[in-house]
């Protein structure tokens, strides 16, 4: 039984770098994932806005055409 619990914690003392690797390697991961999402949020939302100003100038050049094309008597 001894021998069995010596090979286990040899085992574990072996391997716990590498399980320690994987556990910061597998965090930094989430962590970048996290950050892409929030990035790519920020520049949709920025997207999405310059868009609706893109429309609010085309719509602001096209009263402007009609208002020299067609002036008030």
């Amino acid at each position: 039984m001894e021998f069995l619990l010596a090979f286990a914690l040899t085992g574990l003392v072996a391997t716990s770098g590498w399980i320690a690797w994987a556990g910061v390697r597998g965090w930094s991961r989430f962590r970048d994932r996290r950050h892409e999402l929030r990035l790519a949020r920020a520049r949709s939302a920025a997207e999405l806005r310059q868009a609706e100003l893109r429309q609010a100038e085309l719509a602001n050049e096209t009263y402007q055409d009609f208002v020299r094309r067609h002036p008030q008597r």
